[in-house]
């Protein structure tokens, strides 16, 4: 049969020249054109909704496997700070993020190159918007226009914060544009984010009071003053940005949860309350496929950054991740010991890192029964039972980002609680920094400290008695860990000594009861840390550089087909 296939397609490729050309232009079926897209209030509507899914799928969770199925704001935000080790199975595994944790990384690295791409993608679904609708239309058409252009202020506020000067696309490029670094620069670029936020401030919803739980889940005024405040702020616009923040404060639209409920700020049972100003919804839909959900889901960050638990011998039922984690976040020796005297037993520090011994003690275990603390101490079906141990761990493990039970919701697959943006604390602290920086409202500004302070549950003796920057530092350091907060604010303060130190001695968080070393075996359960420099065995070069690490380099893939693109200093 070989010998007649070549004739066959040269006689369809006869057929398909000569037939008529009108013939084979077949409409698309179930498509609808641009130009017919874009017209009324449903279609409005029907942008927005996509452009939320856009933000979740590039920002909060994962797109399609083989691309970053990290969330790597998120990760490179984070990373790169003073409080934070790259944890792992062992020195090496996971490296994507080792790199980047002690500025070990360049220009192709996944986390920054996917944090750049899939925020201009977010940009590139705002343009849609913008380019096709018009103000003056329609009250709907009016707002969907400014939700687009917040949403595209943020993400052109966290490129500017993490690579300087990155290009400004306010509208849709064609295959052939190839724009440069913002002629504007760094504080130009975060003043026009903030214009854009004050410009379509008026015409967004506010949230209706502090029980308003979609009010969170959407783009609001309060969002918009937020990031217009925080782009100020970074612009060292210091008098410009209490505006903005003041608005959100005086709304009367946000508030503190009380302490108790400190730990349901990252859970589900915290979405859309008091203290949430803007969050990405995510919502279990029985219609997905578990890869459509996997995909909607913060999954693989919690994949990421859960416990190994099959290094325990047994895991707390307040886990949620039933498959294992890969145990890659952990809590940095020296800011586990500044927050644990700064704030002892507080609401705060257990909703952020446990002790070993508490995770021992304190959460539950299928045989805990009526089993005391010395028994539980003294129990083998409980504790870190492989003599390897958890690498990159100290003393304090981290239990802010874990799943818990609740959000999983009994498939221990992925989480169900939504995808924190911004919250209040993070608005009364940057207003705070401001009235310190400008000499103005010290006694809001120390009553702002006083509040996140009382809430936290921290020790009386600790209060701020004055306003300074140190006290304002020390309790953002604290409130805001994990949540993509520290690495820019050490940046844009100077604060880089700690991430200098970054890649030097990393610890391994091992159990005395399990370790088969006469010398270092008991009948009881122990924290044992042993610390290795493995980057100096290695000759590999690692901390934050001044003069380099300011601010991430433009990916590869960007300067590799961008001539247009002036590389940052030091990469």
């Amino acid at each position: 049969m070989k010998k007649y296939i070549i004739p066959l397609l040269c006689a369809l490729g006869f057929l398909l020249v000569s037939c008529n050309q009108d013939r084979l232009e077949i409409p698309q079926k179930g498509v609808i054109s641009i130009d017919d897209f874009y017209q009324t209030d449903d279609d409005a509507e029907s942008a927005m909704t996509a452009l939320y899914e856009r933000f979740l799928q590039q920002m909060a969770t994962c797109r399609v496997i083989g691309t970053m199925i990290y969330t790597p704001w998120r990760f490179a935000f984070n990373l790169p700070g003073d409080d934070i080790y790259a944890a792992c199975k062992m020195y090496g595994d996971n490296d994507f993020q080792g790199s980047v944790d002690e500025f070990r990384f360049d220009p192709s690295s996944d986390i920054i190159s996917c944090l750049y791409q899939h925020a201009y993608n977010v940009i590139y679904g705002c343009n849609l918007i913008t380019d096709h609708f018009e103000y003056g239309q329609s009250a709907v058409k009016d707002r969907v226009i400014s939700e687009a252009r917040i949403l595209r202020a943020w993400c052109h506020m966290i490129l500017a914060i993490g690579y300087n000067d990155p290009p400004l696309v306010d509208h849709v490029l064609d295959g052939a544009d190839k724009p440069g670094n913002y002629e504007g620069g760094h504080k130009g670029l975060l003043e026009w984010c903030a214009k854009e936020c004050e410009e379509a401030a008026p015409y967004l919803r506010k949230r209706n009071g502090t029980g308003d739980k979609d009010g969170a889940v959407i783009v609001t005024q309060g969002f918009a003053y937020g990031v217009q405040g925080k782009s100020l702020m970074f612009a060292e616009e210091y008098d410009k940005a209490m505006v903005p923040l003041k608005k959100v404060i005086d709304s009367g639209d946000y508030a503190l949860v009380p302490g108790p409920q400190f730990k349901d700020l990252f859970h589900v049972e915290g979405d859309g309350n008091s203290e949430k100003i803007f969050e990405i919804n995510i919502n279990n839909n029985p219609n997905f496929s578990m890869f459509q959900q996997l995909f909607r889901s913060t999954w693989q960050e919690a994949n990421m950054w859960c416990w190994r638990t099959d290094t325990f011998a047994s895991v707390p039922k307040e886990v949620g991740l039933g498959a294992n984690g890969w145990g890659g976040l952990g809590v940095r020796t020296d800011f586990a010991e500044e927050f644990v005297a700064n704030d002892g037993d507080s609401y705060r520090r257990k909703a952020t890192m446990l002790s070993y011994e508490e995770v021992l003690t304190e959460l539950t275990y299928a045989n805990d029964g009526n089993m005391t603390k010395e028994e539980k101490l003294r129990d083998p079906d409980r504790g870190i039972k492989v003599p390897t141990g958890l690498y990159g761990n100290g003393e304090y493990l981290q239990w802010k980002l874990m799943l818990s039970d609740t959000d999983v919701a009994g498939h221990s697959r992925w989480g169900e609680n939504n995808f924190g943006i911004m919250r209040y604390a993070e608005v009364l602290l940057m207003y705070a920094e401001c009235c310190v920086q400008t000499g103005k409202d010290q006694a809001t500004g120390l009553d702002i400290i006083r509040q996140i302070q009382q809430r936290a549950g921290i020790p009386e003796e600790n209060y701020a008695t004055q306003l300074t920057l140190d006290v304002v530092k020390n309790e953002k350091k604290f409130e805001l860990w994990g949540e993509g907060c520290r690495f820019p604010d050490c940046v844009r303060w100077g604060d880089t000594a700690g991430m200098e130190r970054s890649g030097g001695p990393t610890p391994t968080l091992t159990d005395s009861f399990f370790s088969t070393d006469p010398d270092v075996h008991t009948d009881y359960h122990k924290a044992v840390v042993t610390y290795r420099d493995y980057n100096k065995e290695r000759g590999i070069d690692a901390g934050f550089k001044k003069g380099k690490n300011e601010f991430f380099p433009f990916p590869d893939l960007e300067t590799s087909i961008n001539p247009n693109i002036r590389q940052n200093p030091g990469w």
